[in-house]
C-alpha cells in the first residue's frame, strides 16, 4: 500500500520539484499540495495522511510550529534551504532533513527511511483475541483484554496495559482498524480506549485504572452513543 503524503511549501517552484519526485516514486501517493500551512493543518485533521514533506521557513507558520500543531503519528520529512534547523528538526522526530536544492537520489533515500518506519509492527492472527507487536528487537504478544488504551505519540504508539506500557513504531490508525471490532473506540485524535476497561467518566475525561484519557470534542457524540448515554 502506498504511503499517503502531502507537500507543504509556500514556494510554488520548490513544491513542484517535490511533486515531480513523488510522482516518480511508486511507493508514494500524493494527496495534495499546500502553499498555506494553516490549510494543510485543517486537511490533516480530516484526512488520513502518513507523511508530510515540510518546508521550514514559511510566512504564515514556521515548519517547527507546524510540527507542534500537527496530529501525532504522521511522519515528517523536512525540506529546507537552511541547515541550521536540522538539530531541532530531529529533536522533533523528523524522519529526515533534506537541503534544497534536493536531488532525486537524496529524496529517494529519505523515502526509504519513511518506508522502513511504515513497515507493519502490529498483527492479529485470524480468530484470536490477542495481537503481536514489534517493540525494539522483540515481538510481544498482548492479550486484548489487558489493554486499557492506546496513545499516539509523534512517530510511536504507546499501548498501556494493566501490567505495562509498550512502545511501537506505528500510527494510531493501524491500531484503530485492528481493535475496532473488539469494543475499542477512538475518543480523541491521540487515544483509543477499551470500552470494557472504563471505570468512570467525568468532564470529558475517562478514568481507567490509574490513568485518565481525554475525550475530544469531535469524538464526544460518537462516544456517548457507544455507551448509550446520548
Amino acid at each position: 500500500m502506498a504511503v499517503k503524503c502531502i507537500v507543504v511549501d509556500d514556494e510554488p517552484l520548490a513544491a513542484q520539484v517535490l511533486v515531480a519526485f513523488i510522482n516518480k516514486t511508486p511507493d508514494l501517493q500524493l494527496l495534495k499540495t499546500f502553499h498555506h500551512p494553516q490549510e494543510a493543518l485543517a486537511f490533516l485533521k480530516e484526512e488520513a495522511v502518513d507523511l508530510v514533506f515540510l518546508d521550514i521557513q514559511m510566512q504564515e507558520l514556521s515548519g517547527m510550529e507546524f510540527m507542534q500543531l500537527a496530529p501525532p503519528g504522521i511522519q515528517v520529512v523536512i525540506v529546507s534551504a537552511y541547515d541550521e534547523y536540522a538539530v531541532e528538526g530531529f529533536d522533533r522526530e523528523a524522519v529526515d532533513y533534506l537541503l534544497k536544492p534536493v536531488s532525486f537520489e537524496r529524496f529517494a533515500r529519505a523515502v526509504q527511511r519513511v518506508l522502513a518506519n511504515s513497515a507493519p509492527t502490529i498483527s492479529q492472527p485470524a480468530g484470536t483475541d490477542y495481537i503481536f507487536v514489534r517493540t525494539d528487537k522483540r515481538i510481544v504478544r498482548i492479550d486484548l483484554k489487558d489493554i486499557l488504551f492506546v496513545e499516539a505519540l509523534r512517530n510511536y504508539v504507546a499501548i498501556q496495559t494493566t501490567k505495562q506500557k509498550i512502545l511501537t513504531l506505528q500510527n494510531l490508525r493501524s491500531f484503530e482498524e485492528i481493535l475496532a471490532p473488539f469494543r475499542f473506540l477512538r475518543v480523541h485524535k491521540s487515544y483509543i480506549i477499551s470500552l470494557d476497561k472504563i471505570d468512570s467518566i467525568e468532564r470529558q475525561r475517562i478514568f481507567t485504572g490509574d490513568h485518565h484519557v481525554p475525550i475530544g470534542d469531535a469524538y464526544l457524540k460518537q462516544f456517548m452513543e457507544a455507551i448509550r448515554l446520548s
